[in-house]
């Protein structure tokens, strides 16, 4: 499976973004957020003062500040003025503006995926084990070949669990839907699988380009 490099890019400085490509960015969560809560929204900056866990409230913090820094130079606007909502299926968007962006997160890593105009998802998930995985599998990927029956505790086995798992939902979410909503086919939206860290899976589907977009691995400095 693909293993990226990462290239380092600083957010202060307009970033481009061609037609034709999918930058994804990975963001560590844990890191200390500095004077970041200025650019939240006021609703952000109330959730993320309601949080009771500071390692949650850390993360949410980052999460959100990178986000907007990084869509904000793209958009060359100040982070905090950026309007984003959330569409009926539950996928944030930006109220003024075509670009497209998705967010996922695990643990103390992120992934933020941003295309011009084209729609995407991008899931990512820890390794680990799933109790009860061949029956969680049999009902969520029906007409796969089944789990080893003992094998559910072993590497092997998680990583073929979250390799579907993360494609069903990069697939869900490039289309705005849910889990639980009707299931976006293989062929209604194109899938890239990639490992962000060691001990962890990730995919990018998008819709409507053929051939799929070029990939871009960053980080923000």
């Amino acid at each position: 499976m693909h293993q990226p490099v990462w290239k380092n890019h600083s957010l202060a400085a307009p970033l481009s973004l061609a037609d034709n490509e999918v930058h994804i960015w990975k963001l560590f969560l844990d890191a200390s957020p500095g004077p970041a809560l200025e650019l939240l929204s006021a609703g952000e900056q109330q959730h993320y003062r309601n949080l009771r866990h500071p390692r949650a409230a850390v993360r949410y913090l980052n999460t959100r500040a990178l986000s907007r820094r990084i869509l904000g130079a793209y958009l060359q606007q100040p982070p905090a003025s950026l309007k984003i909502e959330i569409a009926a299926g539950g996928k944030p968007h930006l109220r003024d503006d075509p670009l497209q962006y998705n967010l996922s997160h695990s643990q103390g890593l992120g992934l933020l995926a941003v295309s011009a105009r084209q729609a995407l998802g991008v899931d990512l998930e820890q390794l680990r084990p799933v109790k009860y995985l061949t029956r969680i599998a049999a009902r969520l990927f029906p007409g796969d070949d089944p789990e080893q029956p003992d094998g559910q505790n072993q590497v092997e086995s998680q990583q073929r669990f979250f390799t579907r798992w993360t494609a069903m939902e990069a697939r869900q979410k490039a289309l705005g839907r849910g889990i639980f909503q009707t299931r976006v086919q293989p062929e209604q939206a194109d899938c890239v699988h990639f490992i962000p860290e060691p001990g962890f899976i990730a995919a990018i589907a998008t819709t409507g380009e053929s051939p799929p977009p070029a990939l871009k691995f960053l980080k923000p400095r």
